[in-house]
């Protein structure tokens, strides 16, 4: 008679489902280090040669932030604008320059991962295993790429995590300055590495055995380390009518928040979306199985495997190797689930972005690498999770080549479309519809400039707009930003604070310039500021074959000046 699976034997069930004695540590080390070079020559080639892709609004703001190098910006710390400005002095005002720094940062945050995840578990494979998992997650791969505030801010998070769990499960002093420097550094990148802290503390009134480190100098030390780093953006502000404390309190909802404008059914969906619906599966999951875990250790040593009776190695998951795995475990669920739940929760009187919450998943990552390498450890606990584990690998490796071009999903959109006779626009699924086009426009842009008389400028409703032309159109100029000049004026931003870029300075009087829209009709208020105005053809921005977007451009002849309305403006 043959055996069945129930006829196997506990110490059976109890072996490891694979067998890994072959990857030694310097194994580990040598695929680390391959695949981290491949990673940064592949897109170092990427952004080199045809890259599908512009600068996002984003990027661009922050280029031209660098050309005008301050102690602290409108809506951020000056790091990312200093970061920019050395890269682009090295390798010239580029596209690829602007982004080479994310490349370097990305790799760096990758080697933080490993040397966390070895300190706290003592495995270099599942060190190997945490990065791994790391490059199948969309949202990291495109932040790889993306030469925003996050690529620092995400390292910066990262060395205060490394550092602390030295001091903490190492029980030494000295780290504790390096988490203060890192979390200052970090705040020169944005300000909300400061909720790192809450993390902490939270895990340090959780956790036992680190409660007294909780009234020890060291934790209280590196926090006021840290606050010595927000001098420049004090500075800067006490100058500008503390325009980044209003711009902060109005984005999380400190200042005018209400139901109306929170998105929380949006932020969870756009989580599950950006990490992928299997993994955020496998992380709830190991969040869930790590606070269990230091639920169910009382100071007791988990029962040897041959100990366990069949029933309960059949039926049960085997606990976590030692109790104070457990404990580490929940290091990490603490620093990340506290800064998700702050996010969650302002979610419901603001609109909170789908990049906001991504310093939690540097540890939650982590914790999933644990929570899979646990469940590995016998056959019957991997039968369950394989089929998740796999299939999060697949969605993985094909969703790098969708984030790094969309367009590659358009014949499938428009055979799907005639197929079923559905009528799914190409643009309507263009996660990067955003960074497509402006090259484009700023060619078209520098063209209409040379037939417009002495010193035309650029005009733009949008203040992205804004940054991407000063980047694009040729001789990369000044351009000037129109949105808080309307009646229902929008928010501030940087340009609002530059005096050479005030719409009311007597320079600007009597040029031409090129107007760029944003959706609708043009706005009342630039017809009035002008002497006269002429529509031009709309520029269709083609990807793949298909027109994704369309810009729209207005000649505009003889400017008299724009005034911004009285009040406080919109922050």
């Amino acid at each position: 008679m043959t055996a069945t699976s129930d006829d196997v034997s506990a110490t059976e069930l109890a072996r490891p489902a694979w067998r890994l004695a072959w990857l030694s540590p310097a194994l580990c080390g040598v695929i680390l280090c391959v695949v981290l070079l491949l990673g940064f020559f592949s897109h170092v080639q990427y952004l080199n040669h045809n890259c599908p892709i512009d600068l996002s609004g984003d990027e661009a703001q922050y280029w031209d932030w660098s050309r005008n190098l301050d102690l602290s910006y409108y809506s951020k710390g000056p790091l990312v604008a200093y970061i920019i400005r050395a890269s682009c002095d090295l390798f010239g005002d580029t596209m690829p320059a602007v982004r080479y720094p994310a490349l370097a940062l990305g790799v760096a945050t990758s080697i933080v991962t490993f040397l966390l995840t070895r300190k706290l578990f003592g495995s270099d494979k599942l060190a190997l295993g945490a990065v791994l998992l790391n490059h199948f997650v969309p949202m990291f791969v495109a932040g790889s790429v993306l030469m925003t505030i996050d690529p620092p801010y995400f390292f910066c998070w990262a060395l205060c995590t490394y550092f602390a769990a030295i001091a903490i499960f190492d029980e030494k002093s000295w780290p504790w300055m390096f988490v203060g420097v890192f979390a200052g550094i970090g705040f020169l990148a944005k300000y909300a590495i400061l909720l790192w802290f809450v993390g902490l503390v939270v895990y340090l009134l959780v956790d036992p055995l680190s409660r007294k480190r909780l009234f020890s100098p060291g934790p209280w030390l590196a926090f006021w380390i840290s606050l010595l780093f927000t001098t420049p953006v004090i500075v800067w502000n006490a100058r500008h009518g503390w325009a980044s404390l209003k711009h902060v309190a109005h984005q999380t909802g400190a200042s005018g928040g209400a139901f109306s404008r929170g998105n929380f059914f949006e932020f969870i969906g756009s989580q599950i979306g950006v990490v992928g619906p299997i993994l955020a599966v496998i992380i709830v999951c190991a969040v869930i199985y790590a606070i269990r875990a230091n639920c169910n250790w009382e100071g007791e040593a988990p029962a040897e495997p041959d100990a366990v009776d069949e029933k309960t190695a059949r039926h049960e998951p085997r606990p976590p190797e030692s109790p104070e795995h457990a404990r580490r475990a929940l290091f990490l669920v603490c620093i990340g689930l506290t800064f998700f739940a702050f996010n969650l929760i302002i979610s419901f009187v603001t609109k909170v972005q789908v990049n906001w919450p991504a310093p939690a998943y540097f540890t939650l990552m982590i914790l999933a690498a644990w929570f899979i390498a646990v469940q590995m450890r016998d056959v019957r606990t991997w039968r369950r999770w394989r089929g998740w584990v796999w299939a999060t690998i697949v969605m993985g490796l094909v969703m790098t080549p969708i984030v790094h071009d969309t367009s590659v999903l358009f014949p499938v959109v428009q055979k799907f479309n005639g197929i079923f006779h559905t009528k799914i626009k190409p643009a309507d699924i263009d996660i990067s519809g955003r960074l497509r086009g402006w090259h484009q426009l700023g060619d078209e842009i520098s063209l209409e400039l040379r037939g417009l008389g002495d010193r035309p400028f650029v005009l733009c409703d949008d203040y992205m707009q804004t940054a991407e032309t000063a980047f694009y159109v040729e001789g990369q100029p000044k351009t000037f930003y129109a949105g808080s000049y309307y009646a229902d004026a929008k928010r501030f931003t940087q340009y609002d604070m530059w005096p050479d870029r005030r719409l009311d300075q007597p320079a600007l009087l009597g040029r031409n310039a090129i107007y760029v829209g944003k959706g609708g009709p043009i706005p009342d208020e630039i017809p009035a500021a002008f002497e006269r105005v002429e529509k031009l053809p709309e520029i269709p921005v083609i990807a793949g074959g298909v027109t994704v977007k369309t810009f729209k451009i207005w000649r505009c002849y003889g400017f008299k000046g724009m005034k911004r309305p009285s009040g406080p403006g919109d922050y």
